[in-house]
């Protein structure tokens, strides 16, 4: 249920390729009372990044106070995800992965392109463990 709502997410923001009324309203729908957190998300940034020459590909949504890794439509290394996801089953998605949806649907997002021997660093950064 969840990958086609946000598959349905994707092809709109990639149809109006821009923030209205309407596609506020349609997120407030799938979100309630949180399109202002996703929006400003957005304004902060999502990033992806590109390892050569594996063409691994990392996913990253800028929060309030660090950076959180993204794995499109699966996880996010967010508090909100870890709470209302996976312990509470609230809902099947956070912000950040919603956020990250939408800039890919849009293709606005920031890219970088690094050596693969560079990944391990993006991982500590991060304070993840792989």
């Amino acid at each position: 249920m969840s990958k086609d709502l946000l598959l349905k997410v994707f092809e709109q923001a990639k149809q109006k390729q821009l923030i209205d009324e309407d596609f506020i309203s349609f997120i407030e729908n799938i979100f309630p009372d949180k399109s202002n957190d996703v929006l400003e998300v957005l304004k902060r940034g999502i990033t992806k990044y590109i390892y050569t020459p594996s063409n691994r590909i990392v996913w990253t949504a800028m929060g309030e106070n660090q950076e959180h890794l993204i794995y499109p439509r699966l996880f996010c290394s967010c508090q909100d995800f870890y709470k209302n996801v996976v312990v509470h089953k609230k809902r099947k998605f956070c912000k950040h992965i919603l956020a990250q949806v939408i800039s890919e649907g849009f293709n606005k997002f920031y890219e970088k392109e690094l050596e693969e021997s560079k990944f391990k660093e993006l991982i500590k950064d991060l304070k993840l463990k792989i």
